[in-house]
């Protein structure tokens, strides 16, 4: 399980606040953002879709890039720090 402190930096940032569907929207644009990036960069997400805090971690699984930490921010918004793999 990721922990729930994030790292120092992220290399970029996803800001998906607004997505109305995560599995539609936010998991393709987040496997696009991770193709731009150099192995063992980190994207950072943030997301105000409350479905993204399983979604995003079942990406995570399914494509290979680790799932570094999970903030919770109230009761919607997150922040994912991805590292691509």
């Amino acid at each position: 399980m990721p922990h729930e402190q994030a790292p120092v930096h992220s290399d970029q940032l996803l800001d998906a606040c607004g997505l109305a569907n995560v599995c539609s929207d936010l998991t393709p644009l987040i496997s696009k953002q991770m193709r731009r990036l150099d192995l063992n960069q980190i994207l950072e997400v943030m997301t105000d879709d409350p479905i993204a805090r399983e979604a995003v971690p079942a990406w995570s699984r399914l494509s290979g890039n680790q799932l570094v930490a999970i903030l919770e921010e109230g009761a919607q918004n997150t922040r994912f720090y991805l590292r691509r793999s």
